[in-house]
């Protein structure tokens, strides 16, 4: 499923971001190694899009790919205050499991991507409603 709606997209050569008002969908080429060039790249372009404001960031893993420990270190959890992993399979799981006990935020694991957005949707509504009292 291709993401539409969105605010703003980025077309990279490892895959393409999308970015709505509260959260981001990371979908990465299959084969690819997230590594720490790959990793400022993206968050270079969310701090752009988005600043201080929290968000969530979603990473569609449908086609597979590889994450390196060491970029959860560049993650700011104060303004990305959630990752949410979509994956199918076992190994997707047990890699999700790994990277979870290396960010200091919410984690959650999903098996589609309507699962994932309405998990961030709830979660940025929750931060919003204590702001303004709701």
């Amino acid at each position: 499923m291709k993401p539409t709606d969105y605010n703003n997209e980025f077309i990279y050569s490892f895959g393409n971001m999308y970015c709505y008002d509260s959260y981001v969908i990371g979908r990465l080429n299959s084969g690819i190694k997230v590594d720490n060039e790959i990793a400022m790249r993206m968050l270079t372009d969310i701090n752009d899009c988005y600043g201080k404001e929290k968000i969530v960031f979603i990473s569609n893993r449908e086609f597979g790919h590889e994450v390196d420990p060491a970029v959860y270190k560049l993650i700011n959890a104060k303004t990305m205050i959630g990752i949410a992993i979509i994956g199918t399979t076992k190994e997707q799981r047990i890699q999700a499991a790994t990277e979870q006990s290396l960010y200091n935020g919410s984690f959650g694991y999903f098996n589609n991507l309507e699962s994932a957005v309405e998990w961030a949707k709830s979660f940025t509504k929750s931060a919003t409603d204590l702001k303004t009292g709701s």
